[in-house]
């Protein structure tokens, strides 16, 4: 028995992945935009940009979002579709680098001193291209709308 074609993620699951995921890494390359460049110098030493607190705060909000939002697209739409190959690649390495950020960014959360900075060095350095393996699983193998199946309409003469 041939195996059936998966139905397409649904229109508003794809839209809340894009919004939830994609703000989550532009919070996160917010702040580590603030942090790094816009420090402010104080009697102490470098102090935080006023904003840095809020949007790590919204950046770790979302992330309890979109571990939940992970967990129904891989139950879902992975399991549906691995049968075929075509993005199995890239769809491990996304799932892969989702699990290794949200263990280190727990890490960030409950550790201190060496830990905690290796932690940080591993979440920026995956974090901030974490968008490109997403654009590639996205992209990769796309077929157009020209080229896809469509569903026959009315009697088969």
């Amino acid at each position: 028995m041939a195996a059936s074609i998966p139905q397409r993620m649904s229109t508003a699951l794809r839209a809340t992945s894009f919004v939830v995921f994609g703000t989550l890494w532009g919070t996160g390359c917010y702040w580590l935009v603030l942090h790094s460049f816009f420090a402010r110098p104080s009697q102490f030493g470098p102090a935080q940009h006023p904003w840095e607190p809020g949007v790590l705060r919204v950046h770790g909000w979302l992330a309890v979002a979109s571990v939940f939002l992970l967990g129904w697209i891989t139950a879902r739409h992975v399991s549906d579709r691995w049968y075929q190959s075509a993005r199995r690649t890239s769809g491990l390495a996304m799932v892969g680098i989702a699990a290794l950020l949200a263990l280190t960014g727990y890490a960030l959360y409950y550790t201190t001193d060496a830990l905690h900075d290796w932690a940080a060095l591993v979440h920026e350095a995956l974090g901030v291209p974490a968008i490109l393996f997403a654009l590639i699983h996205w992209r990769r193998y796309r077929v157009s709308a020209a080229a896809r199946p469509r569903p026959m309409r009315g009697p088969v003469l």
